[in-house]
């Protein structure tokens, strides 16, 4: 289930399904939020993807940034899928507007975390000599995003990803 909160100035909280819809409501007078779990399956993606898709015209967020986005989520997500496949719980993702920032969380049940802001940077010519494939996600996801943060309470790790737009 997916649900759209609308956040006026004077900090009333409107939520919605996420089809219903605020209709005669100027967005850029609303801070937006957006909240969906999913099941810790590749299977998921596409679903990650249409919960993206049915809001970027709200968010004002251009196709360049879209494919950006959309990339560090996926890269974020299937981490959590193909290193955590053993958790019993969904994968939360919450995207935001403010001002003029997507910031996107993903939260997930996690015994031993994994800090990706404290991930090594990749060193291409080592990498290249060894013939290495994969391992390059996270660099991808630090290099296209502006901002990355990681924080662990209580079991849960949660990574956000913020894109200036």
């Amino acid at each position: 289930m997916y649900y759209l909160e609308y956040i006026l100035c004077n900090n009333f909280i409107y939520t919605s399904n996420i089809d219903g819809f605020l209709g005669g409501i100027t967005l850029t007078s609303l801070l937006m939020k957006i909240t969906g779990t999913f099941k810790r399956d590749v299977d998921e993606l596409q679903n990650i993807f249409d919960f993206l898709k049915k809001n970027w015209a709200g968010y004002e967020v251009n196709g360049n940034d879209q494919r950006k986005i959309e990339l560090s989520v996926e890269e974020i997500f299937m981490n959590m899928v193909r290193h955590n496949p053993n958790a019993e719980f969904d994968i939360k993702l919450i995207v935001e507007k403010k001002n003029r920032k997507i910031i996107l969380s993903l939260s997930d049940f996690e015994e031993k975390p994994f800090d990706i802001t404290q991930a090594r940077d990749v060193d291409f010519e080592e990498y290249f000599r060894q013939k290495k494939s994969g391992g390059l996600g996270i660099h991808l996801v630090k290099e296209i995003m502006d901002d990355i943060k990681f924080v662990h309470r209580n079991g849960i790790s949660t990574i956000t990803i913020t894109k200036l737009i």
